[in-house]
């Protein structure tokens, strides 16, 4: 089985939160979220939180997926 490693398309660090959004990853809908080297989740722009990020949502974590997802929106995305 070979790897493939996908190139983000956008990173951002936004409230000591890494945000990456990658195209292909579930058709544009992931952001993997990362805090302190270690990710924390993803979070699907239809279904909200996934894969364990329920457990960090918080104003701060919801105020930087916003500001990120709106910038995603600006370029397109």
């Amino acid at each position: 089985m070979a790897w493939v490693i996908e190139e983000a398309e956008m990173r951002k660090k936004i409230s000591g939160y890494i945000l990456q959004f990658t195209r292909s990853d579930h058709e544009g809908r992931h952001i993997h979220v990362y805090q302190n080297g270690k990710e924390l989740g993803v979070f699907d722009r239809v279904d909200g939180a996934i894969r364990g990020l329920d457990a960090h949502i918080g104003k701060s974590l919801r105020d930087a997926l916003d500001e990120f997802i709106k910038e995603l929106n600006e370029r397109g995305f």
